[in-house]
């Protein structure tokens, strides 16, 4: 299985430690859009908001089921993250990967970093 991350389970931030023992396969873009918001954190959200969509740039990791155990008992999945199959561009190649996506929009207007205007960064 694979799993694109985009926020503290990066390499260099503090959940990452999760992801011990998984290959990392490099950096990624979604071909699904969204607004990222920073809340201390990334929220990918999938909702309409007043906000122009665009991809996230991530890491992609080869994980196991007790990695994904572990990424989803930290994102609050299925109950606040809801963990769902997208389709990522890694090197040359679409891959289907899990990302933890936001239904819902939180309660400000705070963006990640928009990088050459066309993807979301957060950098936190």
């Amino acid at each position: 299985m694979k799993l694109m991350v985009y926020g503290t389970l990066q390499q260099g931030y503090w959940n990452n430690r999760l992801l011990a023992g998984a290959k990392f396969l490099g950096q990624a873009v979604t071909n699904k859009k969204y607004v990222l918001f920073d809340c201390g954190f990334p929220m990918a959200v999938t909702a309409e908001t007043d906000h122009k969509p665009l991809p996230i740039i991530g890491e992609v990791y080869e994980v196991t089921e007790q990695h994904l155990h572990y990424c989803d008992r930290l994102e609050g999945h299925p109950n606040w993250y809801q963990r769902n199959l997208v389709s990522v561009r890694l090197g040359d190649a679409d891959e289907e990967v899990f990302i933890y996506e936001m239904p819902d929009q939180p309660s400000h207007d705070n963006l990640c970093d928009i990088v050459d205007n066309k993807y979301y960064r957060w950098v936190g």
